[in-house]
């Protein structure tokens, strides 16, 4: 685990109201628009993140996911919406493999929280680092949990 404090960023972003159980809907499918808009308009310069609000880890509490894909440059009018980021600080830890198994991250990471005594925010941010829908265990996602 590690601490560390993220600058501020642009992003081109969608808002959704989502439970853990839907958030399936979502893969591979924003994110493709958010790059094609971005691709046509700036450039692109990070990995896509997915921002969690009010998320529990309960399969039914609905919360608010963003999902955002960091850009430069001048931008035009777009049917996302576009916002600076804070600086965020966080423990951030790298999970390697399938996104079913995030699941064991967070709760290692959460028990480090607990252990240390660490004032939680209500943000955690997944940054995908290495997408491989056909071989899920070559994924690469920093878990990041937002920490005062």
């Amino acid at each position: 685990m590690t601490i560390k404090t993220h600058p501020p960023l642009t992003v081109l972003y969608s808002t959704h109201q989502t439970t853990i159980q839907q958030l399936g809907q979502f893969i591979g499918t924003v994110m493709k628009d958010l790059y094609l808009e971005a691709a046509n308009n700036t450039i692109v310069s990070g990995p896509v993140y997915w921002i969690y609000h009010g998320m529990d880890g309960k399969p039914d509490t609905l919360f608010t996911l963003e999902i955002a894909l960091p850009i430069q440059g001048a931008y035009q009018q777009s049917r996302f919406s576009i916002k600076e980021l804070p600086a965020f600080k966080t423990v951030s830890h790298i999970h390697e493999g399938a996104w079913e198994q995030l699941y064991a991250t967070y709760t290692q990471m959460m028990q480090h929280v607990e252990a240390n005594k660490i004032p939680l925010k209500d943000e955690c941010r997944e940054l995908y680092l290495n997408i491989d829908f056909q071989k899920p265990e070559n994924n690469i996602t920093e878990v990041q949990v937002g920490i005062l």
